[in-house]
């Protein structure tokens, strides 16, 4: 099915830093060519958020956390309910800016309310614009608020709404994220933004590496030669047990293995050396992400496959494993806690992957690059080089969608550690 539609899910964060939920960014056609034109999400009565979301599934889209579907004027107004087939609590129905909430509006959303469907509205420094649906407001966004001043706004919405959960979407930066974080008079219960993307300023005692993190880079530096040892690759897996486990329930689930497989040196002779290191870098780095937040392991393994599924689009089909790798490793400093120059002298990557996560250039960045301004919803930017490079808006959605299918793919058939045990 053709959709001429950009989207993301982007996460929000408990001061905890774990993901509470998911807000949906969005941009219909090329933000380029449609910025003459009324936006279409306006006088549309069908969501499209919510046909991508019944497309793709909660699974793939927010790991079946809660997710707010934005709703326009005249979306309000429709039946949206009988499209809906995941469960009601999971959605959240965002209000958008513009809303304007006269008599019909306010109804509609009484009826919404009754119907298990939970509320959001944004907050654009006039209470008394949202106040008619208050009742039903679970959550307040606030809106296009500078980071500096987001405590004090806070802080006016809690006076007005005082039982509904107050949303900061955009914190840019770790430090803000913090600082807010310890603000005694802070009213923030959930923080989105790219400030879980920051690595460590500087190297400290206090991240340097553990004995286990240091084996899987070793296991990803052996497998990162051009034809490596499969002994020496064994001999490393069975220091780790769990992933020793993986390693031989994905080789005796492989297609190519016609009998149970029983020793690591078989397992490895088995499946090859290009499986071998496909599926190393994605185990090990899970394995890496213990230590850090669950969306880090998700960035890492989306924008690995995003790389992968954009190569032919910007005329490198022949490098799409290593644009996979250099998605995966792009938050190598995050996942270690130390500055990502440390973390390429730990690992062994091609030249082209080590100037685009520390250069910042070359072919190899210009993907990444498009792929992280796509992450920020930077919709004018992803519509100038989709124009220059030739790429229509319905190659970036099946590619970005196909990314999320895989992710949720991948993790479903994960061992559990249950089956560690």
């Amino acid at each position: 099915m053709s959709m001429n539609l950009l989207i993301v899910p982007k996460p929000l964060f408990t001061d905890k830093m774990v993901v509470e939920a998911y807000y949906m960014a969005s941009q219909y056609g090329n933000a380029i060519l449609e910025s003459t034109k009324s936006n279409p999400f306006d006088r549309a009565m069908d969501s499209p958020f919510i046909d991508f979301m019944e497309e793709v599934g909660l699974d793939a889209l927010t790991q079946r956390l809660p997710v707010f579907i934005p709703i326009t004027q005249i979306q309000l107004l429709t039946p949206l309910n009988e499209k809906i087939t995941e469960e009601t609590e999971k959605v959240i129905l965002l209000l958008r800016e513009n809303v304007v909430f006269d008599d019909l509006a306010v109804e509609q959303c009484k009826r919404f309310s009754e119907m298990g469907f939970r509320l959001a509205a944004y907050y654009r420094g006039n209470a008394d614009a949202i106040l008619p649906v208050k009742p039903y407001l679970e959550f307040i966004f606030l809106y296009d608020t500078p980071a500096e001043k987001v405590v004090d706004v806070s802080v006016e919405v809690y006076r007005s709404f005082p039982h509904a959960t107050v949303v900061a979407p955009d914190i840019p930066k770790k430090k803000m994220f913090e600082q807010i974080g310890m603000h005694s008079g802070s009213q923030i219960e959930l923080y989105g933004g790219a400030f879980y993307k920051a690595g460590t300023a500087k190297n400290t005692k206090q991240n340097a590496l553990s004995p286990l993190k240091t084996n899987y880079i070793q296991l990803l530096n052996i497998v990162s030669q051009e034809d490596f040892d499969f002994q020496t690759f064994t001999r490393t897996i069975r220091q780790d047990t769990a992933l020793a486990i993986q390693f031989m329930r994905l080789v005796n689930t492989s297609s190519k293995a016609h009998q149970e497989i029983k020793n690591f040196n078989q397992a490895a002779a088995m499946l090859g050396q290009k499986e071998i290191k496909k599926w190393v870098s994605t185990a090990v780095s899970n394995a890496l992400c213990v230590d850090s937040p669950s969306e880090i392991t998700r960035l890492s393994l989306l924008r690995a496959k995003f790389c992968e599924n954009l190569a032919h689009h910007f005329g490198q089909t022949a490098s799409m494993e290593n644009l996979f790798l250099m998605g995966l490793f792009s938050v190598l400093g995050v996942i270690l806690e130390i500055p990502i120059e440390d973390a390429l002298k730990m690992v062994f990557v091609p030249t082209q992957i080590h100037n685009a996560l520390l250069k910042q250039e070359g072919d190899y960045y210009s993907v990444l690059y498009f792929v992280q301004q796509y992450e920020l919803g930077h919709w004018k930017e992803i519509s100038r080089v989709a124009l220059v490079r030739d790429i229509s808006i319905d190659q970036i959605h099946h590619a970005y969608k196909e990314a999320l299918l895989w992710y949720s793919n991948l993790i479903n058939s994960t061992i559990t550690q249950s089956e560690f045990e």
